[in-house]
Order: structure tokens, then sequence, then C-alpha cells
């Protein structure tokens, strides 16, 4: 697969999960805690994507 197109879906994969995240994680736990910990979450996806993808082009 090519690179480019690579990250437009694991772009996109990610902006589902932070949507998916904001939505149901206060329901869990506090909303402040929720937030705080959907962009965690969000950050080290896009950042393991973005490892795994370097790792295959090289």
């Amino acid at each position: 697969m090519d690179a480019r197109l690579l990250d437009v879906v694991i772009g996109l994969a990610a902006f589902i999960l932070l949507c998916i995240l904001l939505a149901t994680l206060p329901i869990v736990l506090m909303p402040a805690y929720a937030y705080l910990g959907a962009i965690i979450i969000f950050i080290l996806f896009l950042s393991g994507a973005g490892y795994l993808v370097n790792d295959k082009i090289t």
C-alpha cells in the first residue's frame, strides 16, 4: 500500500477513534479526566501508527 494512502487511512481511523472516545469516556469517567484521556489515547495511537508506517516504508 502506498505510504501516503496509509497515512490518510490512519488519520481517518484516529479521528474516528477520537470521536468515539470523546462520546463514550465522559459516561464512565469524570469529564475532565475523560477528555484528557481521550486526547492522550489519540496521541499514542497516532504515534504508534506513525512508527509502524515509518518501519514499513524503510
